[in-house]
């Protein structure tokens, strides 16, 4: 078997960035392909790929791509050349998700005001219920 080895990435310089990235790479699983973003600032970011899969001699010579590194290298690409797509993208998800969450919170909140008939005791064939205030 035969690593890829794929390694891009856009990092700061410096020692401290080496032994990061070191401790990095020895967390990484095999098999999988890793697109990491790095706070740098509140605006800014790093951002580097790996990918741990392996290619069986057999495989070598084949044009054949795996679905996970093609779309692996189109994320890295929209990242690159299109970033303000993304980010709007990205707001909207957010923007989305935000307003799910306030929609099923308030039905929540309506289901639990709800009126409903409270079993108060079971005594043999005989069972009590509480139908609330309205009739």
């Amino acid at each position: 078997m035969v690593s890829r080895g794929l390694l891009v990435t856009y990092p700061k310089i410096g020692l401290q960035m080496a032994d990061e990235r070191e401790f990095e790479k020895a967390s990484l699983l095999p098999e999988r392909w890793y697109i990491i973003l790095s706070r740098v600032n509140d605006e800014t970011f790093n951002m580097t790929a790996y990918d741990t899969t392996t290619i069986l001699e057999e495989e070598e010579d084949d044009d054949y791509m795996d679905a996970g590194f093609v779309a692996q290298q189109g994320l890295m690409e929209l990242l690159q050349n299109d970033f303000d797509r993304v980010m709007k993208a990205g707001m909207a998800r957010i923007a989305f998700y935000d307003v799910a969450d306030s929609i099923m919170d308030d039905i929540k909140e309506e289901i639990d005001s709800m009126d409903e008939p409270k079993i108060l005791s079971r005594e043999e064939n005989v069972v009590k219920v509480d139908f609330g205030k309205k009739q």
